[in-house]
């Protein structure tokens, strides 16, 4: 990643599920427009003109991290991913090419998918501290809540991480390779694998939404 000490990073919070997440420079959604879809988020480092490159490059794979390992894959479910970030960055205005060493841009997409299970007998429940749940001052003069047997849970989440490298920085062990862009998608995991794909892709559409800068026009 950019240092950010080094480069000076604007980030833009948009919500496209119900995340507390505080929004910068925009008008909160309505629940109704964003109940079950996921948060997007994005950031980008200021200082870059993203005018003056003109082609990009984006591997024909995603790398896919599950917790425990990563690989390369291509399926058709990351091949309509990667499509719909070329679509988006063409529709800005930059031109794609088949070789990464005639690219300006390079573009990484990297799909994380992880289920978590706990058994507590304290704090089992993130949203216990969400803003407007349940206090147990509600029911009486009682500092916290307890149970008295262990709660079990689980839940599984995925997410894309996609970031924009500038490839024609100056080369050598010595110096960095800059993010100059970057975007994630999060939220629950559904059982249905498409309607997962279907909101990862409105969440690209999303993110370029609220990304007016990158463009090459």
């Amino acid at each position: 990643m950019v240092n950010k000490k080094d480069k000076k990073m604007k980030k833009i919070f948009y919500i496209l599920a119900l995340i507390p997440v505080v929004v910068s420079c925009q008008k909160e959604p309505s629940v109704s427009e964003t109940d079950g879809e996921y948060m997007v988020y994005t950031e980008y480092d200021t200082d870059f003109n993203f005018n003056e490159p003109k082609t990009f490059y984006i591997p024909d794979s995603i790398l896919v991290i599950d917790g425990i390992r990563s690989e390369r894959s291509k399926t058709s479910g990351t091949d309509e991913i990667r499509n719909a970030y070329v679509t988006a960055l063409k529709e800005r205005g930059y031109t794609e090419v088949d070789e990464k060493e005639n690219a300006d841009l390079g573009i990484q997409i990297s799909y994380i998918s992880n289920t978590y299970h706990s058994v507590s007998y304290e704090t089992p429940y993130w949203w216990w501290n969400f803003p407007g749940y349940w206090s147990p001052f509600y029911w009486g003069n009682w500092g916290y809540w307890g149970y008295g047997y262990p709660v079990y849970y689980s839940y599984s989440t995925n997410s894309i991480l996609t970031e924009m490298l500038d490839l024609r920085a100056a080369e050598g062990e010595e110096n960095k390779l800059p993010i100059v862009w970057n975007n994630f998608i999060a939220g629950d995991r559904s059982s249905i694998s498409r309607y997962d794909l279907n909101r990862f892709k409105r969440g690209i559409e999303q993110a370029f939404a609220q990304s007016e800068y990158v463009s090459a026009l």
